[in-house]
């Protein structure tokens, strides 16, 4: 597989620019408490063999299904125990996945020039620097896994396309949802366009794999949620009604995410009913719906996904889409990007006097609360098995540190005395 020279230089730039901002986060006291969820939970699983976090109060895998970050970071953390890891991790997730993007849009017949615009484009929109700068969640390894399983399957490739299944059910567990759906959707024959017509032993192969996607999804989904059912729990997921109150903000996410791809995926009609099960997950959610439609916010991921995926494909008909793609990109990145600091007018904050005393717990085994307005200092304490995050109540009623206000967080609770105070 051969990759632009180009993209691999914008991935890689990419990749630095957010490992310096999310490091400067991190030590501002400004990094997602995910970051340290994960952390905290993938260092038990080092430790113990459990994937138990202070937030959740129980395992983390009876949570999600994620067993696939617990193989990815458990090798690492047990090296570098620190928030720096995940954060690490994410960034380089997140920046190769343009590599099998730019691949995917080469296997459509898109030329080299155009699938290196689209692949910059991606790279470069609101979305992708929002999920950069924020928490590490599972969900920063669905586009890479993703546009590797479009990749191996437009190939017909058997094995890549099992392989790449099996990576994507590891990453959150209605995952399985999704590739059933999809996976029915290949053995229709539905993502074939009339000029595309195969040889019947070739759409035979589709058919196949199509089927070998949803029998792997449903053996995957029902079996995890056998086993949770069976120790008596059900995984987290939002509350769901026919009611949907928040049509205008969601109609406004639409263009947010759609412009950075030239409103491309309109261009397939009927097909864009493909990602249906997205805008259900997404629209018809009735409580924590802010973050689901929120440009950057984790939720988005597979929605945003899809949209690149459509854009390749497109891209190799109408070929003036990548270079549309790239102007609009950097116009949301430049004017309209609230997920992150990347913004014309906009710098990097300041390290936080009470970083030294939040690092400092990171190293011990005592107990020690944190409130939920020191979110950032509990992340960089997480590394301690005993510090809690307490008090946070719902995430609507939290009170947020604006990506662009430089300022300090001022904490006067007791874990701010230290560890050695704590010992008298």
């Amino acid at each position: 597989m051969q990759f632009s020279r180009t993209v691999v230089l914008a991935a890689a730039l990419f990749a630095a620019v957010y490992i310096a901002l999310d490091f400067n986060a991190l030590y501002a006291l400004r990094a997602n408490q995910n970051t340290g969820l994960y952390l905290q939970s993938a260092l038990d699983f080092v430790r113990t063999g459990s994937t138990f976090d202070q937030p959740d109060g129980k395992p983390h895998l009876l949570v999600h299904n994620q067993w696939l970050l617990y193989v990815v970071l458990a090798p690492f953390v047990a090296l570098w125990p620190r928030p720096e890891m995940p954060i690490v991790a994410q960034t380089l997730a997140l920046a190769a996945a343009a590599l099998p993007l730019f691949a995917f849009a080469r296997a459509c017949g898109t030329s080299a020039r155009n699938a290196t615009l689209l692949a910059i484009a991606f790279l470069v929109s609101p979305s992708m620097q929002g999920w950069a700068y924020d928490g590490f969640v599972g969900e920063d390894f669905i586009p890479i896994v993703a546009f590797s399983f479009a990749l191996a399957l437009r190939r017909r490739s058997f094995a890549g396309t099992l392989l790449c299944a099996q990576l994507l059910l590891g990453i959150k567990e209605d995952e399985a949802w999704f590739l059933a759906w999809f996976g029915t959707l290949v053995a229709l024959g539905c993502f074939r366009a009339r000029d595309e017509r195969a040889p019947r032993a070739a759409a035979d192969r589709e058919r196949m794999l199509g089927l070998a996607v949803v029998a792997l999804a449903l053996a995957n989904g029902l079996a995890y949620y056998a086993v949770a059912s069976r120790l008596g729990y059900a995984p987290e997921h939002p509350r769901y009604g026919f009611v949907d109150r928040q049509w205008p903000q969601q109609l406004t996410f639409l263009i947010e995410m759609l412009v950075p791809f030239a409103f491309a995926p309109l261009l397939l009609r009927w097909r864009v009913l493909a990602a249906l099960p997205f805008f259900i997950e997404l629209f018809l959610a009735q409580d924590r719906t802010y973050p689901l439609y929120h440009i950057g916010a984790y939720y988005t991921v597979p929605l945003v996904v899809c949209a690149a995926l459509a854009t390749a494909y497109v891209a190799a008909h109408v070929p003036n889409v990548a270079r549309y793609a790239l102007a609009g990109s950097l116009v949301m990145a430049g004017l309209f990007n609230n997920a992150s600091v990347v913004h014309l007018g906009r710098r990097p904050f300041s390290r936080d006097p009470q970083y030294k005393l939040a690092r400092s717990w990171a190293t011990t085994t005592l107990p020690v609360d944190f409130p939920c307005e020191d979110v950032g200092a509990w992340t960089v304490a997480s590394p301690d098995p005993n510090a809690r995050l307490v008090g946070c109540g719902a995430p609507a009623s939290r009170s947020p540190r604006p990506a662009w206000r430089d300022v300090p967080l001022g904490a006067t609770t007791p874990w701010t005395r230290g560890p050695q105070a704590s010992r008298r």
